[in-house]
């Protein structure tokens, strides 16, 4: 497996480190607690309320990211990536990090091993693509993500697509140094005021209506950028992230049943995996009984509890629930025991129920 190199800091660290070297190098930092990996610090996911970096620690802002078994295969990475929006992702053995992998990475990796489907990009590419001008400021272009939803504008000059600009690249301003210390929520404001193209990324990289998805991909890999882009002419008409490839791959070898994990927090993002796992397991020995195409779960967690509600899409009868329970590893298991209890009553009432064979005799 290739892969980047890592700038790995203990946890105890200063925070001021890590900072520095995601404005140098503009990936992640790779966070150990005693050895071994124990999150990343990664610019879209910084959170506030830290005026002295020197003062605090790595661990304080840590992501409890997943992580990647130099083992697993491109499609255990992708669902790796898709369980948040990060950048990059350590690459682990025996528990120690000996590396990064990037989505670019990834994206060159699919298409060695020739997983990338050469389908028009216009089956998967977002639209409207939304826009905003190269002198508007940084304050506009953050109300017109926030109302349509999204996290990435192309900047416009004399209605000609020049660049583009994402929600990552605003947050970097929160670790952009003054004096001797990063600042954050304090320069939001300032930043607000600001052009919208002195954030603008420097590479702008497209490709046409008429491509297909293994060129956008492609262009991801060679360019180490994470979305293309689709051009109509000379009109922009819409964008292909690395994500999207990443889930239309996915969904096209996806085994049943599918299950969608949503609502959990970054410091349960480690738990993504197991809570798969065995909700997966749940329903395995009713698959010749039921089609089940997808078990969709939403994580919500309150003050003391965590509320987990479930849909279980079964042929022609869903089934739907909720368990609450005060730690998340009994709430999952909870869940899967109630999903196992209602799959085998309705086993149990099928068969109560199934009307016997005709008499041959006359």
């Amino acid at each position: 497996m290739e892969f980047e190199n890592a700038a790995v800091f203990d946890g105890e660290e200063p925070l001021s480190k890590a900072l520095n070297e995601i404005l140098t190098t503009g990936t992640v930092a790779v966070v150990t607690d005693k050895g071994k990996y124990y999150g990343i610090i990664d610019d879209r996911e910084m959170r506030g309320g830290i005026s002295d970096s020197s003062k605090a620690k790595c661990i304080n802002l840590a992501v409890r990211a997943p992580c990647i078994d130099e083992k697993v295969g491109a499609y255990e990475m992708m669902g790796r990536f898709l369980a948040g929006h990060f950048k990059a992702l350590p690459v682990t053995r025996a528990g120690r990090v000996i590396g990064l992998m990037t989505r670019s990475m990834l994206m060159q990796r699919l298409i060695v091993e020739k997983a990338v489907p050469k389908i028009g990009v216009e089956i998967i590419m977002n639209t409207p693509i939304y826009t905003v001008d190269y002198n508007e400021s940084v304050g506009v272009a953050r109300r017109i993500m926030k109302t349509s939803n999204v996290h990435r504008l192309a900047i416009t000059q004399n209605n000609r697509v020049v660049g583009t600009v994402s929600t990552m690249d605003f947050s970097r301003v929160l670790l952009k140094p003054k004096g001797r210390d990063f600042m954050f929520i304090r320069e939001v404001d300032k930043m607000d005021a600001k052009p919208v193209h002195e954030f603008m990324r420097d590479k702008f990289v497209s490709v046409n209506q008429e491509d297909t998805l293994h060129v956008a991909a492609d262009r991801m890999a060679a360019n180490n950028v994470s979305a293309v882009v689709v051009m109509g002419g000379p009109k922009a008409v819409g964008v292909v992230t690395a994500r999207d490839v990443m889930k239309f791959i996915l969904g096209l070898h996806a085994e049943k049943p599918e299950v969608f994990i949503s609502g959990l927090g970054q410091d349960e993002m480690e738990y993504f995996d197991d809570i798969r796992g065995e909700l997966k397991n749940s329903v395995k020995k009713f698959g010749e009984a039921f089609e089940i195409d997808n078990i969709s779960v939403r994580i919500k967690k309150g003050k003391s509890t965590y509320v987990v509600t479930t849909h279980v899409a079964v042929e022609q009868d869903p089934i739907r629930l909720k368990v609450e329970a005060y730690d998340l590893k009994s709430a999952i298991a909870g869940t899967a025991a109630e999903i196992k209890s209602l799959l085998t009553k309705k086993k149990n009432h099928m068969k109560t129920n199934k009307r016997p064979f005709p008499s041959e005799e006359a």
